[in-house]
């Protein structure tokens, strides 16, 4: 194999450890909103599936890219040809699928509703002084997302809330937890979760996009070295063959 050939040999072996990097680069952001989401009701989660399903599809092509890398370092090692061409399908395979979901989750988030999630929430918000799962909820989304109530603080004053406004509505110390903000003086945060919750969301889906549309490029350029050093292994086989 002549110093072109070795050059993309091991070229494409170091592409596959920067390839195994890209695949946490899905994974870690997969898992940590699909574990975010694991805490929100069935309710609210209902209309935010959307993002779940963007999450769980990046872990699923985080996990494959470990197998794909295996092929990929394999067959550049062992100058396989066999192995090498397997790769580059595979990871063509991956790099539609990939740049598919990337499309999907941002069109589809970008459409995400304010206005939907804030009547998703109004019943966690209902339920929060009867229900731990709902208190759970709404402390987790109001303390994360700096917001109070689904549409706004005037939530807590209607129906059988008592306009007590719990202590996740407004900036707190670690000690001053569970307890009121209006007990503490403090104002709490003036706009509504359904609003925070819907540009949240819609910086998720730019993020996954973007994160997966990034790594999709770099996937080409091991496509190109792969099937290069295909080329210049068969080549070499036949001159080989011919001696």
């Amino acid at each position: 194999m002549d110093c072109g050939s070795s050059c993309i040999k091991y070229l494409l072996f170091i592409f596959n450890f920067i390839f195994v990097l890209c695949g946490l680069a899905l994974l870690i952001p997969g898992i940590l909103v699909e574990t975010n989401l694991g805490s929100i009701d069935q309710a609210t989660a209902e209309s935010i599936g959307q993002i779940e399903g963007a999450a769980i599809a990046i872990i699923v092509i985080g996990s494959i890219i470990f197998v794909i890398a295996f092929f990929g370092c394999c067959g550049a090692i062992r100058e396989s040809h066999c192995m090498v061409v397997t790769y580059a399908v595979l990871l063509l395979t991956i790099l539609v699928i990939q740049v598919g979901i990337a499309i999907w989750a941002f069109v589809s988030l970008k459409n995400v509703e304010a206005s939907t999630l804030t009547n998703s929430l109004k019943t966690p918000v209902n339920n929060y002084w009867r229900d731990e799962n709902s208190r759970l909820e709404m402390d987790l989304i109001q303390e994360t997302l700096h917001c109070c109530g689904a549409k706004g603080p005037d939530d807590w004053s209607s129906g059988s809330l008592n306009g007590s406004i719990p202590w996740s509505c407004c900036k707190v110390e670690k000690e001053n937890k569970h307890q009121f903000c209006n007990e503490r003086g403090k104002e709490p945060y003036s706009v509504g979760c359904g609003e925070q919750l819907s540009e949240f969301l819609k910086l998720i889906g730019k993020g996954l996009g973007g994160i997966a549309l990034g790594i999709a490029g770099v996937e080409l350029l091991g496509i190109i070295f792969a099937l290069c050093l295909a080329n210049s292994i068969r080549n070499e086989d036949r001159r080989n063959y011919r001696v």
